[in-house]
């Protein structure tokens, strides 16, 4: 599941910051490099899987959301809150230096404090039109939890029993 698009970098920060970070070949720049910010929402939600992945199973079913059409459609998109990271963490990459005091550095901050309380249990993913957007991993390997398995006991027959000699 892609968690964030240009689209929505674009409409968080603003086509003119974007030009800005991306098209530095071109004084004055001119264009948002559509690529450059893919690469780094691929990144950010390399980062964002990495912390999700501890507590949901990836990929992310995503939010249920009903379409307003005729059959009762439904699409799924990402969880608002992973958008919103995503994008932030995105916009930090694509900044080559920053201050501490930046606004795109404390945003940062926060996304990774945010991810850190998911991945502890003590923030779950909401989905604004109810549901979760994926399984829960629960007690299973992936999570480093006890996994306890049944098998049936088989019967051991002679003719089995011969055709390991």
């Amino acid at each position: 599941m892609t968690y964030a698009s240009v689209d929505d970098m674009v409409k968080r920060f603003g086509e003119m910051e974007l030009i800005h970070l991306t098209d530095a070949a071109n004084i004055p720049p001119s264009a948002i490099d559509t690529g450059n910010v893919e690469v780094k929402l691929a990144d950010a939600a390399a980062f964002v899987d990495g912390y999700v992945g501890q507590v949901y199973r990836l990929p992310l079913r995503g939010c249920a959301k009903p379409v307003a059409a005729p059959g009762g459609a439904i699409e799924y998109e990402p969880p608002p809150v992973l958008t919103r990271i995503v994008c932030d963490l995105a916009r930090y990459y694509l900044h080559d230096d920053l201050a501490p005091e930046h606004e795109v550095y404390r945003r940062y901050l926060a996304a990774v404090k945010e991810l850190e309380a998911i991945a502890a249990g003590k923030a779950l993913l909401a989905c604004p039109w109810g549901g979760s957007p994926g399984e829960l991993l629960g007690s299973d390997a992936q999570s480093g939890q006890l996994v306890e398995y049944e098998f049936a006991p088989r019967a051991i027959t002679a003719e089995v029993a011969g055709s390991y000699r």
